[in-house]
Formats: structure tokens, sequence, C-alpha cells
């Protein structure tokens, strides 16, 4: 069931308290994904150990989108007559893809910078390569780029378990489906593999990871625009 009063808007630089947004999104995907299988291997610490750490990595995600790259949207519930973010989304529409452009890379580099070099090194030679070819074997070798990509997803835990993120993947699809366009996602969370089912994806390829906290396993999934199998749709 959605949670009342629930409004899905686009945040943009131009958006009118930009910068306050900016640091509750920040926040919000941090808390969200502190207990990702992902989140450990990525930054090297701990939530609780070092949330400046794991804000920063937040924030140079949301400042590629925000570069017009791609679209970040934010969820917004009524709770006691007040506003509050719940939920945030990071999309890449079709000719555009996560650090693909210097303007992105270099949001990337300077949170790269900030975490332990041996971390720098398994992002560069180990992560984002096992990332791409997890791309390529699930959905062709250069066809992410012509897709809708559904880069990070994260609900405060407050709202959790409510349908926000369904509402949010729905809204984006919705635009998607109406012009045809496919979209794809990964995931290293096994038990999100049912909800991106229940929306019509499709499992196409799986790839374990290696870590120096221990080997993860990330998914990669397709929609095709003429689902005809998405739960409430």
């Amino acid at each position: 069931m959605l949670v009342p009063s629930m409004n899905i808007v686009e945040i943009t630089k131009s958006t009118p308290g930009f910068d306050t947004y900016l640091e509750e999104m920040t926040g919000l995907i941090s808390i969200a994904f502190a207990s990702n299988p992902l989140t450990l291997p990525a930054l090297g610490v701990e939530y609780e150990n070092n949330p400046e750490l794991h804000n920063d990595f937040n924030r140079a995600q949301l400042y590629a989108a925000l570069t017009g790259a791609g679209r970040v949207l934010g969820a917004f519930v009524n709770t006691d007559g007040h506003e509050r973010l719940a939920g945030v989304s990071i999309w890449y529409e079709p000719g555009n893809q996560f650090l693909d452009d210097n303007e992105q890379l270099n949001h990337w580099t300077s949170f790269t910078r900030k975490v332990d070099p041996k971390i720098r090194q398994w992002w560069d030679e180990v992560m984002l390569p096992c990332y791409n070819q997890l791309s390529r074997e699930g959905l062709g070798d250069g066809a992410k780029k012509n897709l809708l990509h559904l880069q990070v997803i994260g609900t405060h835990p407050e709202f959790q378990q409510q349908g926000i993120g369904k509402a949010m993947v729905k809204h984006m699809l919705a635009q998607s489906d109406s012009r045809g366009i496919a979209s794809c996602v990964e995931t290293s969370k096994e038990s999100n593999l049912l909800f991106y089912t229940g929306l019509g994806y499709e499992v196409k390829a799986n790839r374990t990871i290696p870590s120096p906290y221990g080997d993860l396993t990330m998914w990669c999934l397709y929609r095709d625009p003429s689902c005809d199998k998405c739960e409430g749709a």
C-alpha cells in the first residue's frame, strides 16, 4: 500500500533549496545502503565508523547525475503536516551512462581520493571492470547506453516496506514505457530480486566479485517496455 500524500519530484541544481535537498538525499542514501553487501567493499569502513566517507561516496553519485547526465528523483511524504524526504532514486536515460563523461569523472575522482589506496585500487582493477562485464554479459556489448538505467534507489528506514521504492520505479517506467524504452538495473542484494521481478524485470546475468571483505554477487536485470506482468500495474 502506498503512503498517503506521497509526492515524487525531480531534483535539479535549480530546485529551490537545492543545497539542503542535496545533503538530505546524501544522508538518506548512506543510511539506506549502510548494510548493503557492496557498501563495505566499496568504502573499506562501516557507516557507523565513518559516516562522512559514506556521504562523500553518495554525494559523488548524486553530483555525477546532477551534471545533467542523469535524473534524480525525490519521494516526499506528508507526516504530521510536514513533507519529509522518504526515498531517492538516480536514473540515466538513453544516451547517457554513469561516469561516461569527464564532468562526472571529476566528481568521482574527488571521492576516490578520499578512500584508502587499496580500496581505490579495488575500484579500478576489480569492481568497475566486473561491473561493466556484468552489463555486457546480461545486456550485450554497448546495449546499456540505449536503455533507461536505474543506478541508485534508496528508502529511508522509517519508510521502508511502504511502497516508496516501488512508486519511484513505476514513476519512471510509466514514462519509459510510453516511449517504448527498455530498462535495466543491477543489484548486489539478493532479496531485491523479488522486488524487481515483481515490476517486470528479468535476471539476465550474475557475477561474483571478489573483495578484501569477501566475495559479493551482483545481478543484472532487464525489463522490456511491453511488459504485461508488472505487479500492480
